[in-house]
């Protein structure tokens, strides 16, 4: 409980401050516990935005699995609607906790632990894409379940980060059309110049 009321007076406190004008002794102050109990806890103001990090993709991990257990079977356009809206409705819950998160992953993160998560959403979708349920013209579905999770991942982070007005139905749309497209194109042969 007392982890739960660090990191949700961290989440409040970064939402309405920012990351520079929260510390540890304010979170601690919101969330009713002594500073050394914070630090029975966490190392730094860093540890906690690396846990709120790692709590916000961990649930990711769970929706996604979640969602694409929902539609097994139901071909290309449902697997693409779960993962676009799944993706979409996981970061707009709370846009701005995530544009502090985004900005500060870089500091507080290990990439080890960035590389695991997307390679294990990653691996979600390509079991996904495997028994979505009808043939995906792409010659690796590895690396298009890659290619499809890194540019989602891109396109939603950098809206939030830089455009956050086209954070809404038409980015979900144009993602949706995007991948879909991608999805279910076999590849071109090439030309003769």
């Amino acid at each position: 409980m007392t982890v739960n009321a660090i990191l949700d007076a961290a989440q409040h406190l970064l939402v309405r401050d920012g990351f520079e004008a929260t510390s540890t002794t304010r979170i601690a102050e919101a969330a009713g516990v002594s500073v050394g109990s914070l630090y029975e806890y966490f190392t730094s103001k860093e540890a906690i935005v690396a846990k709120l990090i790692k709590r916000h993709c961990d649930d990711l991990l769970n929706m996604y699995a979640r969602a694409f257990g929902k539609v097994e079977g139901k071909g290309i356009a449902q697997l693409v609607d779960a993962w676009v809206d799944t993706t979409v409705d996981a970061y707009e819950k709370d846009l701005d906790l995530h544009r502090v998160l985004l900005d500060q992953m870089g500091r507080v993160s290990k990439i080890h632990h960035l590389k695991r998560v997307s390679l294990a959403i990653a691996d979600l979708l390509e079991h996904a894409l495997r028994v979505c349920g009808e043939p995906i013209p792409r010659p690796d579905l590895r690396l298009a379940a890659f290619v499809v999770e890194s540019t989602g991942e891109a396109l939603v982070h950098r809206a939030i980060l830089y455009a956050g007005d086209l954070f809404g139905h038409e980015l979900r749309r144009e993602l949706k059309l995007m991948t879909t497209l991608y999805l279910s194109s076999g590849d071109r042969p090439q030309r003769d110049s």
